[in-house]
Formats: structure tokens, sequence, C-alpha cells
């Protein structure tokens, strides 16, 4: 092969080697990150425990969030700052992860029953973006034999809202 036919094909397939390179991209969907703070509205109102209306009055507790992502995900991390004198146990941070376009958390949780008892549940929240800064959220707590008394076994169900501070 001659120097002038070298010359010719190597850039040329530099160039294709370039351009039909694999591009880097993401596998997921980027998520709505939730920073700062927020208002959380419990809608103690529309509260359910096995799909029979258990309503109290809602309540507003103030929160902190932070993002941090990483090439295998993104972690949104809430601190709840308002005290809770009548679950004084309750977990102040909780840490939910983006999967199917929302953000998701679940883990053990040391339920407030009516009569002052505390029992460890599975709650499970998550959060949708509403396009405008704040999320709708729902969160269950799923409650295992005996449960709470006079109440029994089986899932409680709280819609809950995030707005900016």
């Amino acid at each position: 092969m001659t120097i002038a036919r070298i010359l010719c094909v190597v850039p040329l397939a530099v160039g294709a080697s370039i351009l039909l390179a694999p591009v880097a991209g993401a596998d997921r969907a980027q998520p709505v990150p939730l920073y700062g703070s927020y208002d959380t509205f419990l809608d103690h109102s529309r509260q359910t425990f096995n799909d029979r209306p258990d309503f109290s009055e809602p309540s507003v507790q103030a929160a902190s969030f932070a993002t941090t992502c990483v090439a295998s995900g993104c972690v949104a991390h809430w601190l709840r700052l308002t005290e809770l004198t009548e679950n004084p146990n309750a977990p102040a941070l909780f840490d939910y992860h983006w999967a199917n376009d929302q953000w998701e958390s679940t883990g053990e949780y040391p339920f407030h029953c009516d009569d002052g008892a505390a029992i460890t549940t599975t709650r499970s929240d998550f959060l949708m973006p509403n396009g405008d800064g704040s999320f709708s959220g729902e969160r269950t707590f799923t409650v295992i034999a005996p449960g709470c008394p006079g109440d029994g076994p089986g899932t409680y169900w709280l819609p809950f809202t995030l707005t900016p501070t």
C-alpha cells in the first residue's frame, strides 16, 4: 500500500469510528429533584383503614429535602422537622428512590395506635411531581396481626401533598 493511499484511508477510518461510536445515555427517566423546604399536608380527613373511613384532623409538618444522584440512580432525603409529640419514636429521616416516574420509599415504622400503643408497621410512600414544584403522594401503613386494639391487622391509607415554602 502506498503512503498516499494510507494517508487517505486512515482519516476515513478514524472519522467513521467517531461517527459510529456508541453514545453514552441514561437508561432511566431523569428524576424531578426535591430540594429545600416543604410543607407536608397530611390529609387525615380522607384517611382510610381497610378501605373504610378512619378520619382525623389534617396536619401540616415541615420538611427539608436534598437529592443526590450517582451513576446507579438518585436518592431524595426527607428530613421531618416537626416534632411528633404523639409519636416520639417516629423516624425523622426517610430515603426515596426514583422509580416509575415517581419517588418511592418503604421501611419499618412505629405506628401510633388510638389508645397510645405503638406497633411496628411497614410504611410505603410514593410522591408524584405536579409540574409546579409541588408533589402529590400516598402513604400506606401495613399492619400485621394483632394490629391496634379495636382495629386489628390491615392497611391504613393517607394522601398527602408537598408544597415548597
